[in-house]
């Protein structure tokens, strides 16, 4: 559930955290107050696209935290990994909006991404608008409906479609590639040129690494042959190190019985000639060098078509030795391609079949939840005073695809004698809203999700209408936590919290603030909703009536 939000310099609000609780919550105000920017700011977290409109005049950066309590699922674990965050029953949530255009995005303190929002976010909340309603009316959307409905049979069976699915598309997608792809003898000499270019230096990375090693000592002969004739002059010559250093030796050997020049004459004697041996080892070193010149020749002309086919094939030999497994593949299709073609045809009649039939056994489901739904929905209505509303659930067969070869429509008539029409063609606001709150009560039951926001879904009714919409919200909020945006007193006052948010406009800008109402607040609160500014003596009365008080 969402235990608090908190809001910094987003349009109208400057700063803002409010703490939410369990149960139904509603949020009231004076139209323009703000409430539908608390909703966007919500909507920032679920990884709406961000815009520095919604930064606050003058200011830098805008800021959204929400911090969520939730339970942790298979599925939502599998998201953190996939994403590289540590799972936690606390999930904190933060957005940042700069005026750079860009934004900043936090999931526990890891930096993610707007993306990485939109896939974990579902499993907190669920944001329900006037646009989202229109989504629910879409036909195309009705299958993934009546699927989260009848989660628990299909999640299994529509795992195992889905692969097979993917299979016989991947098939399928060969066997045209093969029937339309140019098999002609031009085309095979082509391939078989190309594989004889690579057969011609077939060497591992590692055995390039040592071939341009080896090229490069060879290159570096000419220097180290400089070099070393200057060491070797310059240690050995008439004035060299070595004669020197043995005149030296030499000279200082005529004072040894004289004090006590012995020790410095023998650990300079030791030094001499461990100096004559390096120099030697080094000098054996140079004489083991030999510049091959047809070694080095052939090492160009090997390395020149290395690097070639490299950029022809592959930055790597590895990839150019798969790039090589490639050619013989097509080289041998062309060669059997009559036989290649009909194990594949016959690899996609076996995989099709598979898929029809679990596409059957998924069509079957889907009929048996169907009708389950609509009882469900049928209750729902009646509820919502469309007692006399009938809907039903519509299957056509189509092609094979994602979803199986089911095509679902969902169909209704709202009053009696009314033939059944698509969902959006028939209702009016009000009716639309009671059957857009009746098929989300029932999905929600089955999903996850554990806030439900609802976004001004009484508009256009009123009355005992209004107070079985809030009824039912209220029945809904005995399983999750809701917080609804409402205009109505009905609503409003069935709510086990309400929070009223207010605009204050002042001589430089106008701001939002939100604060959670006590008792004596909600009677006043509410008593404004049923009278307007000017609170009667009545609308109290009829507002304590409301909150029982």
């Amino acid at each position: 559930m969402l235990k608090s939000l908190y809001i910094s310099s987003f349009v109208i609000i400057d700063k803002m955290r409010v703490d939410f609780y369990q149960g139904m919550s509603a949020l009231t105000g004076e139209t323009g107050a703000g409430k539908s920017i608390i909703i966007d700011a919500l909507g920032q977290l679920c990884g709406n696209r961000a815009s520095t409109s919604f930064i606050k005049k003058d200011c830098q950066k805008a800021v959204i935290e929400g911090i969520f309590e939730v339970d942790m699922s298979k599925a939502l674990e599998n998201i953190c990994d996939e994403l590289h965050i540590e799972p936690d029953e606390q999930f904190v949530v933060t957005k940042e909006i700069l005026s750079s255009g860009k934004s900043n995005v936090k999931i526990n303190y890891q930096n993610a991404s707007n993306n990485a929002l939109k896939m974990i976010m579902p499993y907190f909340i669920d944001i329900h608008s006037q646009f989202e309603t229109q989504k629910i009316f879409e036909e195309k959307n009705h299958i993934q409906l009546i699927d989260q409905y009848a989660y628990k049979d299909l999640k299994s069976i529509l795992n195992d479609y889905q692969i097979v699915y993917q299979d016989y598309q991947s098939v399928s997608r060969q066997l045209k590639k093969s029937i339309e792809e140019d098999m002609s003898d031009e085309q095979l000499d082509f391939l078989m040129s190309q594989l004889n270019e690579i057969d011609e230096v077939t060497y591992t990375d590692n055995e390039v690494e040592e071939l341009e090693e080896e090229l490069k000592s060879l290159q570096n002969i000419e220097k180290i042959n400089e070099v070393i004739q200057n060491f070797d002059h310059l240690m050995n010559h008439n004035y060299g190190v070595l004669p020197q250093f043995k005149d030296a030796l030499s000279s200082l050997q005529n004072v040894v019985n004289y004090g006590h020049f012995n020790d410095s004459y023998d650990s300079l004697y030791n030094q001499y000639y461990n100096l004559m041996d390096e120099y030697e080892n080094v000098m054996d070193i140079y004489r083991s060098l030999n510049f091959d010149e047809y070694r080095f020749n052939e090492l160009q002309d090997i390395l020149y078509k290395i690097n070639r086919l490299k950029r022809k094939y592959g930055f790597t030999m590895e990839r150019v030795m798969e790039y090589r497994q490639e050619l013989q593949e097509k080289i041998d299709f062309i060669n059997h391609r009559e036989e290649h073609i009909h194990a594949l045809q016959s690899e996609v009649t076996i995989k099709k079949q598979i898929a029809l039939e679990l596409a059957e056994k998924i069509h079957n489901l889907r009929i048996k939840n169907a009708r389950k739904f609509e009882n469900d929905i049928h209750k729902e209505l009646q509820d919502l005073y469309l007692d006399k509303a009938q809907f039903k659930v519509n299957f056509e067969k189509t092609e094979l695809n994602k979803n199986g070869f089911d095509e679902i429509k969902f169909m209704i008539s709202v009053n009696k004698g009314q033939n059944l029409s698509l969902l959006n063609e028939s209702a009016s606001g009000g009716e639309i809203s009671r059957i857009m709150l009746a098929i989300k009560t029932i999905i929600l039951k089955y999903s996850p999700i554990e806030t439900i926001i609802f976004d001004e879904v009484d508009t256009g009714v009123s009355g005992k209408v209004a107070t079985s919409i809030g009824d039912k919200m209220l029945q809904l909020a005995k399983q999750k936590q809701v917080i609804c945006i409402t205009h109505l007193p009905q609503v409003a006052s069935l709510a086990d919290y309400q929070y009223s948010i207010e605009k204050t406009i002042g001589t430089q800008e106008t701001l939002t603030s939100i604060h959670l109402l006590k008792t004596d607040e909600r009677v006043t609160e509410i008593a404004k909703m049923l009278s307007g500014e000017q609170i009667t003596q009545e609308a109290i009365e009829n507002a304590k009536k409301l909150l029982n008080v």
